[in-house]
């Protein structure tokens, strides 16, 4: 009778062990049919040029364990109205077959970008509509911001080639004075009015108008201006300023303005006398020069007198702020003696630094000698345009708004990712971005407010000042100066997982008590620590040879944040049909369960690893590892009779259970289940792709019905 027992219990554990691989083949089909989730993992954030086609990269990826089919990529436009964004795909499709789980593609954007575009980020959602392989739709979302890099307009128009018909005015007499302004920017300008001001009728006059306006100068064209100027007869000699000054509007109606004095020489005086030098044959730099790149003026010094001009000196340098373009020859030329009628030709060499911004500067030419033992010295000006894109984005906002600003330059978070229930260190530092203005009484603080979970409409303050207020003060900011702050903060335990934005508020005022306030973003990765539990694993110590060994235990998750992706495996010195078991999602504070079975395969140690992997919030993946030692022993010995079997017979005449038997019965179960398992895999299969042909005839069939009924309606009309 035992003999007949212990046969029947080593048939049952057999069959227990098929029916837990069969249960093993039916969850891993599950895993092939759950929700994918893809997304956009780079950037968030790409940099466009207005006015050009640009081409933006994306990596889409499969985040899930789960394959995803016939993917529809949709760029949609947040802000439609003013937006100046075109977005297509660079692929005449925007479909795309398949990406297997955590498997990624690279698709490109192209970002047509209008010329008008103002330099501010847009955002601009990207849809992915897909099928699982059961045929069940889904969608998600990824939103990018594209920061569209502005076209400055301002330097663009600008003056160049002054000239004076004759280089010397009469005392008295008349003349022509002429400018050329040039648009040398990609945007065309309308309603061009070019003026000469700062005249005074007791010294120089405009005979006949002082303006004059065209309807546009387009874009890379130029356009020359002339005008009559008069000299007063009771003026005396010497060099008197006249101011350009052009006014414009580009295509977006913005208004332009910009002026450039010029010094026109008056020679002689009332009775006819001339003054002995004058500058003449000034030849100014053509073109746009960049940083370190050199650039020459010219000119000759004419003795036009009737005596000799002693211990003359030319000097040429930066008019107004200095340290924006400097020479790269001497500065300085001396002649001991300039005879009468005699002229000698100059020449200086200029470059612009780094810290020269994108504009006309202009150089002042001051000419000194002695004259009959009086000194007597005079100026004039010339003008160069300088191009240096990296400093031009400062620059213009000073020229357009003339108040200064502050911005936070730089900011680092120590740890970079911080943890939730933790403390933090955030270390900033603030730019006054004028080049001149000083900025004073500054008062700094935070706004940390923000949901606190994502299921509750409650807000409050994620991150909380520890040991320090949340204002700041600071005396004064000087120009292009920079100060720091650090701050020791402390995120809340139950924030969720994500990236959060921490608004700086700025309140100031200017040298003259102008009050300002502006605001800048930083954003702060705050992350929650994924945890699990089990109930206990029993693992025995010892245990026989090829003997199954049933394990069940409980998985807990109790972090605060969902875990994806739930997965145990067996591997070691065993044999299973179960080597890695697919639980699936796990919400915080919910439960799942292992249950599966496995026997040792050698005499003596047996090395098990028992791995709990599984990804948390931000999709990194995590594995918890139990390692176990089983000592294998030799199975039970059978006893058997003479032809193999077990026993002669039993009490009862029964014929006894043969090994060879048993593994016939259990082989043939294994075979009939496994043939079952196969029809339902290809029967889900085929319910699957059905589910897509129905869907796709309904969608035909809906068609010919609204075109039927509208023909009914039409005869019944």
């Amino acid at each position: 009778m035992k003999k007949k027992l212990r046969a029947l219990v080593i048939m049952i554990l057999m069959v227990q062990m098929v029916f837990s691989s069969i249960f093993a083949a039916y969850a891993a089909d599950d895993e092939t049919a759950g929700e994918p989730k893809i997304l956009a993992v780079n950037g968030p954030v790409f940099e466009v040029n207005a006015g050009e086609m640009n081409e933006v990269n994306i990596t889409v990826k499969n985040l899930s364990s789960y394959v995803a089919k016939s993917i529809i990529v949709m760029p949609q436009l947040v802000e439609i109205e003013g937006n100046p964004l075109d977005i297509s795909l660079k692929t005449t499709s925007s479909n795309l077959s398949a990406i297997s789980p955590n498997a990624s593609k690279n698709l490109t954007f192209f970002v047509d970008v209008d010329k008008t575009a103002q330099a501010k980020t847009y955002s601009v959602d990207v849809r992915f509509n897909f099928y699982n392989t059961d045929g069940v739709n889904y969608e998600t979302k990824s939103t990018l911001y594209f920061k569209v890099k502005g076209i400055t307009t301002e330097d663009n128009i600008f003056f160049e080639d002054f000239n004076v018909e004759p280089d010397s005015l009469e005392v008295g007499g008349t003349g022509k004075i002429g400018v050329t302004v040039k648009n040398r920017g990609p945007i065309n300008m309308y309603g061009v009015n070019v003026s000469i001001e700062g005249l005074d009728p007791t010294l120089i006059s405009a005979k006949g108008v002082s303006s004059k306006k065209i309807p546009n100068i387009m874009a890379g064209t130029k356009e020359r201006f002339n005008f009559d100027i008069a000299s007063n007869s009771a003026m005396v000699s010497g060099n008197y300023p006249i101011t350009f000054s052009v006014t414009c509007k580009d295509e977006n109606g913005t208004a332009y303005s910009y002026e450039q004095k010029y010094y026109v020489v008056v020679g002689g005086s009332s009775s006819g006398q001339k003054s002995d030098l004058v500058i003449k044959n000034l030849v100014e730099p053509n073109g746009v020069f960049g940083v370190n790149q050199n650039f020459q003026i010219k000119f000759d010094i004419a003795n036009i007198g009737k005596s000799a001009a002693k211990n003359v000196k030319v000097t040429a340098s930066e008019y107004g702020e200095g340290s924006n373009i400097v020479p790269k020859t001497s500065s300085v030329i001396s002649i001991e003696e300039l005879a009468a009628g005699a002229s000698k030709g100059m020449s200086f060499t200029f470059a612009a630094t780094g810290s020269a911004s994108t504009r006309n500067y202009t150089v002042e030419l001051k000419v000194e000698y002695e004259q009959n033992g009086k000194a007597i010295s005079f100026s004039q000006y010339a003008g160069a345009n300088v191009s240096n894109p990296d400093n031009e984005k400062d620059e213009d906002e000073d020229k357009k708004e003339s108040k200064p600003k502050i911005i936070v330059s730089d900011y680092a978070c120590d740890p970079i990712i911080v943890m939730g229930g933790q403390e933090f260190n955030l270390s900033m530092t603030f730019l006054n971005t004028h080049s001149q203005k000083v900025v004073k009484n500054v008062k700094m603080y935070l706004t940390m407010a923000e949901e606190t979970s994502s299921e509750s409409t409650k807000t409050g303050n994620i991150f909380t000042p520890v040991d320090s207020s949340n204002t700041f003060y600071f005396d004064s900011i000087p120009a292009k100066g920079t100060v720091e702050k650090k701050l020791r903060l402390y995120v809340v335990p139950d924030a969720q997982p994500k990236t959060y934005t921490v608004t700086v508020n700025f309140e100031y005022e200017d040298e003259s008590g102008n009050e300002y306030t502006s605001t800048e973003l930083l954003g702060v990765n705050v992350k929650q620590a994924a945890k699990i539990e089990t109930s206990e694993i029993v693992i025995p110590e010892t245990f026989e040879l090829y003997a199954p060994i049933s394990l069940y235990f409980d998985i807990y998750n109790t972090g605060k944040v969902a875990l994806s992706n739930l997965k145990v495996t067996l591997e070691g010195d065993i044999d299973t049909t179960s080597k890695s078991t697919y639980i699936g999602n796990c919400a915080s504070g919910e439960s799942g369960y292992y249950e599966g079975s496995f026997s040792v395969i050698n005499l003596g140690e047996n090395n098990v690893k028992l791995t709990i992997s599984y990804d948390d919030a931000s999709g990194e993946k995590v594995e918890d590892v139990h390692e176990y030692t089983i000592i294998g022993s030799e199975p039970i010995p059978v006893e058997e009779g003479m032809d193999g079997e077990m026993g002669e017979d039993y009490a009862d005449g029964s014929e006894p259970l043969s090994i060879g038997k048993i593994a016939a019965i259990v082989g043939g179960v294994v075979v009939i289940i496994a043939i079952a398992a196969v029809i339902f895999k290809k029967k889900r299969a085929k319910k699957a792709a059905k589910f897509i042909e129905e869907d796709l005839e309904d969608d035909a069939e809906y068609k010919a019905e609204d075109i039927k009924e509208g023909k009914d309606n039409n005869e019944q009309l």
